[in-house]
């Protein structure tokens, strides 16, 4: 049998086991949320992603799949599933932009503009009010340490 290489980390002197416990816990209660949003775990079936869209479309009209994805702060190809979806569900219709024809265009159909409160109320408004009482400093330093946390290689970041 191989020995295995020993990873040994020096902590600083504010380190507290619990807290670390506490932290790490607290990533995996966020991990789950975060699985059902993507799975649809909203009372209309919809997920964060699609009210997103859907939103972004009915609120602010037409778009291209890249300026969703920005809008988003996800990657052109995380967002094209649930465009696809959104799509075959009829809330969606593409078309192909008159002067550049590789570029597609998004729009909401009239059932989206339809639905586009009920799925808001669901989806969307309960996040918006996790966070109506927080001050933008907080929000910031909050957004600020989830992205130092993602940026390390344990969750997939280069840093």
């Amino acid at each position: 049998m191989t020995p295995q290489k020993s990873r040994h980390h020096t902590h600083g002197p504010d380190f507290d086991p619990a807290l670390m416990l506490r932290a790490i816990s607290l990533l995996r209660r966020l991990s789950t949320a975060t699985n059902g949003w993507q799975r649809g775990a909203t009372p209309g079936g919809y997920t964060v992603n699609q009210a997103l869209v859907l939103h972004r479309l009915v609120v602010h009209g037409d778009a291209t799949p890249s300026e969703l994805a920005t809008w988003m702060h996800v990657t052109r190809g995380s967002i094209t599933p649930t465009i696809k979806r959104l799509e075959d569900l009829g809330l969606l219709a593409r078309r192909i932009d008159e002067t550049d024809g590789r570029k597609q265009w998004l729009s909401a159909t009239q059932e989206a503009h339809e639905i586009a409160d009920e799925v808001k109320g669901e989806v969307l408004e309960p996040i918006v009010d996790t966070f109506a009482d927080w001050k933008a400093e907080a929000l910031k330093r909050f957004c600020d340490d989830l992205d130092r946390v993602l940026a390390t290689p344990a969750f997939g970041g280069t840093e």
